[in-house]
C-alpha cells in the first residue's frame, strides 16, 4: 500500500506522461482530469492571492477563518486531481483495452511487442507512456485516421 504522498508523486508523473491530444478526450477520462488538474495548478495561486487581498481590503466582510477555509479548499483541488491520477496510474488496463494496447505497440515496435505484454499486464501508466511515444513517433495525427479505434 502506497502512502498518500507516494500516490501524489505518481499522479504528478502520470500527469507529465499523459499526452495532450484531442483525439484522446473522447476515449479516456484521464485526458479531462489531466486538463483540469493542470488548470487548477496554474490558476489556484491567483485565486488564493485574490482571496487574501480581499481579506486585507475588506476585513469586515471576510474573516480570517473563512479565508483560511477557502484557501485550504482551493489547495485541495489540485491535490485531489493528482491523487486520482496517481491511483489511476496504478490500475491495470481492463481486458477490453489490451487488444488496442497490443495493436499500438505492434505498430510502433513490431513483433517484439507480444513478448513484453505476456511478461506483465500493462497499467494505465504504461498506456500513457506508449501513447506519448506513439504521438512523438507518429505525429499529432497518429490516431485521427481511426485505424486503431
Amino acid at each position: 500500500m502506497d502512502s498518500f504522498f507516494d500516490v501524489i508523486r505518481q499522479g504528478d508523473k502520470y500527469l507529465q506522461s499523459w499526452p495532450t491530444q484531442r483525439v484522446l478526450n473522447c476515449l479516456f477520462i484521464d485526458s479531462k482530469i489531466v486538463f483540469y488538474t493542470r488548470l487548477t495548478i496554474n490558476v489556484m495561486p491567483a485565486f488564493i492571492f485574490l482571496i487574501i487581498a480581499l481579506n486585507i481590503i475588506f476585513p469586515i466582510l471576510f474573516s480570517w477563518s473563512i479565508t483560511l477555509t477557502f484557501i485550504l479548499f482551493l489547495l485541495g483541488l489540485p491535490v485531489q486531481g493528482l491523487y486520482w491520477l496517481g491511483k489511476r496510474s496504478q490500475e491495470l488496463l481492463p481486458k477490453q483495452l489490451l487488444p488496442w494496447y497490443t495493436a499500438i505497440q505492434e505498430k510502433l515496435y513490431g513483433n517484439r511487442a507480444d513478448q513484453a505484454i505476456t511478461l506483465h499486464r500493462p497499467s494505465y501508466r504504461d498506456l500513457a507512456l506508449l501513447l506519448k511515444n506513439a504521438f512523438k513517433i507518429g505525429g499529432d495525427k497518429f490516431l485521427q485516421h481511426h485505424e486503431l479505434i
